[in-house]
């Protein structure tokens, strides 16, 4: 008898799911019948994306841009997706950064192909942008049909809502999905979590709307997204094509693209730590160390710490200096928070950075999270003078500038340096000089005027090494 009872309630426990199994699977595949099952999809259309994480201040929306045309192509096979854009900036007098100001029309390449990410401006060679690489994945599988395809794979549920379908899944360390079906079965809402290097546990919300069949498939001419509670994308789609060849190769430069930190010692005691499009500055003090610009990711960020305490192995990392709240500028602030070091913004972004590094960080766990340190964040205003008694390390506010409301530079009087971030991005050595030269730049340099610093060297961000002469030249101050 008690033999006949045990086996009873392990079937009352396993049937129950078994039947939930069979049930999603039918729902999924009953998705894929209503919506055609492709490999590969071609996307045109139009409307607007939005710069995002690159507002002018905390708390504002996105930047917006007018997308021309844009051309996806999604290979789901490999995974590999493409976007090719034309865009203008939406409104004449937009500040924030990702590109503000932008003249005329600008085309673009964003692609990702397995763990491989890339960007391409104009004619210009493409660059590695291995930051990317997780949001873009995450963007392809939450299209129509990579939620359908990725719940095949991924154990998928499906609960009821309102007598509408939910599929939900987990993509292990990367992103968590929820995507509701209309009573045609198609995909009309996805919300997806993944973590974010600024914000973390963050959630996306994408809607799709008016289905038209396009040679035998199912598809949106309507898709609107939002995340970090602002618009990311409104697209009019007007042209699918299915199973058409994608072909999404990276250049062969990018595919051996690696996180590096290259070292340019360009003082006593001052590092310019380069590689890839995001740099930092080292600069030793008497019984620590002072890291300028802490960007990107966590990958970008422990490989920058890694190569600090190789360079000066014996002293702590006091301070990390963080320029402004721009997302490129902010990612890897938590992995220098978890190391112990304090954060030093403008007043602007101190608010933010606190509630950002605070968020749970659930999905995919970063430096942060495992540390279970509670990050110091310490603001300032017009100027704020790190030192040691010995060197000391002027912060000062860029009044005034376009980009960013409360974006600081670092000037170390003794040597003459300036280290700044995204005011000023070096061309190329032979670049011809702008006829109508960039209010960022133009505003970078009144403030060198206005503060009476006396420049040498410049150490950006993004680009090179440069000198004053450079920057004079570049906006035609050059006599």
């Amino acid at each position: 008898m008690t033999r006949k009872l045990f086996f009873l309630l392990v079937a009352m426990a396993v049937l129950p799911r078994l039947g939930y199994g069979q049930d999603a699977k039918a729902t999924i595949d009953s998705a894929v019948k209503a919506m055609g099952d492709v490999k590969t999809l071609q996307i045109a259309g139009s409307g607007a994306n939005y710069s995002f994480g690159q507002s002018v201040a905390p708390g504002q929306p996105w930047p917006k841009f007018t997308v021309k045309s844009i051309t996806r192509t999604i290979d789901y096979e490999t995974p590999a997706l493409r976007d090719e854009i034309v865009r203008t900036q939406a409104e004449p007098n937009a500040r924030g950064g990702g590109g503000i100001p932008l003249p005329g029309e600008q085309k673009q390449v964003l692609a990702v192909a397995r763990t491989v990410a890339w960007n391409q401006v104009a004619d210009a060679a493409p660059t590695a942008a291995i930051a990317a690489v997780p949001d873009r994945l995450h963007q392809l599988w939450i299209t129509p049909h990579g939620v359908v395809k990725a719940a095949a794979k991924h154990n998928a549920t499906v609960t009821d809502d309102g007598g509408k379908k939910v599929i939900a899944f987990t993509v292990p360390g990367e992103f968590k999905v929820k995507a509701w079906l209309s009573d045609k079965n198609l995909v009309e809402k996805v919300e997806s979590w993944s973590t974010n290097p600024v914000l973390g546990d963050m959630q996306t919300d994408t809607v799709y709307a008016d289905y038209k069949d396009f040679g035998g498939v199912q598809f949106p001419t309507k898709i609107t997204q939002k995340a970090g509670d602002f618009p990311t994308l409104e697209l009019a789609v007007t042209e699918v094509k299915a199973n058409a060849p994608a072909n999404i190769q990276a250049p062969d430069n990018i595919r051996q693209a690696a996180i590096k930190v290259d070292v340019d010692k360009v003082a006593d005691g001052v590092w310019y730590l380069t590689g890839g499009t995001h740099h930092s500055v080292l600069i030793e003090m008497n019984d620590h160390v002072i890291v300028v610009e802490g960007p990107l990711d966590d990958p970008r960020a422990l490989a920058v710490i890694a190569e600090v305490k190789k360079l000066v192995p014996n002293k702590p990392i006091k301070y990390v200096v963080h320029t402004h709240h721009h997302f490129d500028h902010t990612g890897g602030m938590g992995a220098f928070a978890a190391e112990g070091a304090t954060i030093v913004t403008h007043d602007v972004n101190k608010a933010f950075l606190e509630q950002a590094l605070a968020a749970p960080r659930t999905v995919k766990p970063d430096k942060l999270a495992q540390a279970g340190r509670k990050p110091v964040v310490e603001g300032m205003q017009d100027k704020r003078v790190l030192s040691d008694g010995t060197r000391n390390i002027e912060l000062h506010l860029i009044k005034g500038n376009i980009h960013h409301n409360g974006i600081i530079m670092a000037y170390l009087p003794k040597e003459k340096i300036l280290v700044e971030a995204d005011v000023y991005t070096p061309a190329a050595p032979n670049a011809t000089p702008p006829a109508q030269p960039s209010p960022v730049n133009v505003n970078f340099y009144e403030n060198l005027e206005r503060l009476k610093l006396d420049v040498d060297q410049i150490l950006p961000a993004h680009g090179r090494k440069v000198t004053l002469t450079d920057l004079k030249k570049w906006i035609g101050k050059a006599t």
